[in-house]
């Protein structure tokens, strides 16, 4: 940042020249299903829409502000309607983002059906006009070769517009023609929305999402000063853009509207290293914030960031500032100058303890270089010491044989070592941490932080017996795993596990129970870089049943991976004979499920639904694909369109 201090240098005179956002619209991915309005947020305590006319900015934060900016910036640019459609699109697009309104994303495997004659059939008199009965004619016709369930329908003039799968379409157009209680009907696939779906005029206001993520791009390439690396936030409500946008109309919406830049500028750039070398210094100067809480996310999005000016603001006291004292660990200059919070007696020891690398408080050094290099290491507690592997396996080398023979069929032949080493009555299951979620891993993980807490889907997620094992293994991504021979980069601890059952009925046996914490070389399929996973591994081995080829098996196999790490070098990792590969990514598979369980679930949805067991099979391999949690949130959303042979008649 260039002299004199702060992120505040360089704003006088002309703004740095507008630089075009890279990359275009991110696709909104899975399919939307009918709910609710999207919900919003109560009021906040802050508004950065603000700010006081005739009364500009004072203090070193005053040459941030921009032409008129003391005006207030939430209700001129363009005609009020306009602007507040527009503030709705801002709505719409960072509820879109936090996945608060899935009913307006596209539904990539629907489409849209225009039906035309049930207002000259004779159900027309009926007291919904005909729709339910009609729904029902087409369900019983289309369902020739498969069932058919099709959900609510709208009446929209001479038509009714009904949403249905993709796959039942073809068979619904058929009936086009049908006669229905002496109407002919007319179907055909249309691309116009739903009613009341984005079919409102527009007075030449612009509401698609990826114009309003376009018109956000612009006010922060404008925004931007690459010389400076620098992202100057100030007076965000007298920016002619978010103005015409009506982006600050009112205190939640501010905040919205703030979620969307800060969501824009995490996703612009490839790498979290990128946007940090980018991104040094944010100015937030005069936004009338009252409390950080109102732009937190700015912590979460540029967690390294080493500037921060937030002067000519409105922080009383430490707790509107404290939210972020265990944010910004790197921030070596903070500007704090116009807020009344700096007239605090301890304000400067305040501030100076929160932000351990912090050199420059408003202008005055507060620590050396040196300092600050020793109070960030006392930030972090000293590290548990790494105690060396522990192997007690009755001085057989039992469990560094079973280890060298397992990690190496793994990375090489999972066929072979599922066949080796687990039986019909071994258990496999997947753990995968909240930073793991997007992974490939997570669509059989049991993890119930990520899918919740119901036992029928943990249940559905363990997989018992050799063959469903090497099954799931042919899904997940190709590895490599150090040798056992570099033992700093293993953590292995072993001991006996007693009263395990004799399969051969001879009363009890002895075992031995092995955790291994290491990491494995793994290729990201979508972008065919290699990288590195931490995990944890824990094994349950027993004796064998009789006639197996080796003495011991694995009873218990549970794996838990962590968030995974980009390599700078290219590592060529060989792909293990796993099997041909999947018809379609895992993501689109069904879970490897046996009959067994397949018939639990169904039992269990029946139990909590009282739909029969024909028509909880048909949710659970419908659209959730046999997804419990999925499966009762699609029975719950359709219930009132089921009919009555749907459920159990009462004893």
């Amino acid at each position: 940042m260039a002299p004199p201090t702060g992120p505040r240098a360089g704003h006088g005179g002309s703004r740095p020249s507008s630089r075009g956002a890279r990359g275009g619209t991110r696709g909104a991915g899975g399919i939307g299903k009918r709910r609710g309005t999207p919900r919003t947020d109560r009021d906040g305590d802050v508004s950065m829409d603000s700010i006081n006319t005739g009364n500009p900015p004072t203090g070193p934060a005053a040459h941030s502000t921009r032409g008129n900016r003391g005006a207030r910036g939430g209700r001129g640019g363009g005609p009020a309607r306009s602007s507040s459609r527009l503030a709705q699109n801002v709505r719409n697009y960072v509820a879109d983002q936090d996945g608060t309104a899935a009913s307006s994303k596209p539904q990539f495997n629907k489409v849209t059906l225009k039906i035309h004659g049930l207002k000259e059939s004779k159900a027309a008199s009926n007291p919904d006009g005909g729709l339910r009965s009609l729904l029902g004619f087409l369900e019983r016709k289309s369902s020739k070769e498969r069932p058919i369930t099709l959900g609510r329908g709208t009446i929209q003039g001479d038509h009714v517009w009904l949403k249905v799968n993709q796959a039942d379409a073809p068979h619904l157009l058929r009936l086009n023609g049908f006669t229905y209680a002496g109407a002919v009907l007319a179907i055909e696939e249309t691309n116009g929305p739903m009613p009341g779906q984005g079919n409102q005029p527009t007075d030449g206001a612009d509401t698609k999402p990826s114009d309003t993520k376009d018109k956000l791009m612009a006010v922060l390439a404008s925004r931007y000063n690459p010389e400076q690396k620098l992202l100057d936030l100030s007076a965000l409500g007298a920016d002619p853009i978010l103005t015409t946008m009506g982006a600050f109309e009112s205190k939640p919406l501010a905040e919205k509207s703030f979620k969307a830049l800060m969501r824009i500028t995490a996703t612009h750039y490839d790498n979290a290293a990128e946007k940090d070398a980018a991104i040094q210094a944010v100015t937030l100067a005069n936004n009338d914030i009252q409390d950080v809480v109102e732009v937190f996310t700015m912590a979460q999005t540029l967690p390294r960031l080493l500037r921060l000016d937030l002067s000519g603001n409105k922080l009383d006291d430490f707790s509107k500032l404290s939210k972020w004292r265990h944010e910004f660990r790197r921030l070596e200059e903070l500007h704090v100058v116009g807020n009344p919070v700096t007239n605090l007696p301890t304000y400067p020891t305040q501030v100076i303890e929160w932000f351990p690398s912090l050199q420059i408080l408003d202008g005055r050094r507060v620590r050396t270089p040196e300092e600050a290099a020793e109070a960030l290491r006392l930030w972090f507690p000293t590290p548990l010491p790494r105690l060396p592997s522990n192997l007690r396996d009755g001085g057989n080398n039992v469990a560094s044989t079973f280890l060298g023979g397992f990690f190496a069929l793994y990375d090489h032949d999972r066929i072979a070592l599922a066949r080796q080493f687990y039986d019909d009555d071994s258990a496999f299951s997947l753990n995968t941490g909240a930073e793991s979620a997007s992974s490939a891993y997570s669509n059989y993980s049991r993890n119930l932080d990520t899918i919740g807490v119901r036992g029928s889907s943990a249940q559905q997620r363990l997989f018992t017996g050799s063959n469903l094992i090497a099954e799931l293994w042919a899904r997940l991504p190709a590895t490599r795993h150090p040798s056992l021979d570099q033992a700093d980069e293993w953590q292995i601890d072993c001991h006996t596990f007693p009263s395990l059952a004799d399969p051969s009925g001879q009363g009890f046996a002895m075992g031995l129970a092995i955790t291994v914490i290491a990491q494995f070389e793994e290729v990201d399929p979508t972008q065919q870089l290699a990288g590195t996973r931490p995990f944890a591994r824990s094994f349950i081995l027993g004796p064998s049943k009789p006639g197996a080829p080796h003495p011991y098996r694995v009873i218990s196999d549970e794996l838990t991976v962590r968030a995974w790490k980009p390599q700078e070098t290219s590592v060529a990792i060989p792909i293990p004979a796993v099997g041909p590969a999947p018809a379609a990514p895992a993501a689109a598979q069904a879970p490897v499920l046996d009959e067994v369980t397949r018939a639990q679930m169904i039992q269990e949805l029946s139990r909590q639904t009282g739909m029969n067991a024909e028509y909880s099979r048909l949710c659970l391999a419908g659209e959730a694909n046999w997804d419990f949690d999925l499966a009762l949130r699609s029975f719950h959303e359709k219930r009132a369109d089921l009919p009555p042979e749907a459920f159990v008649l009462p004893a």
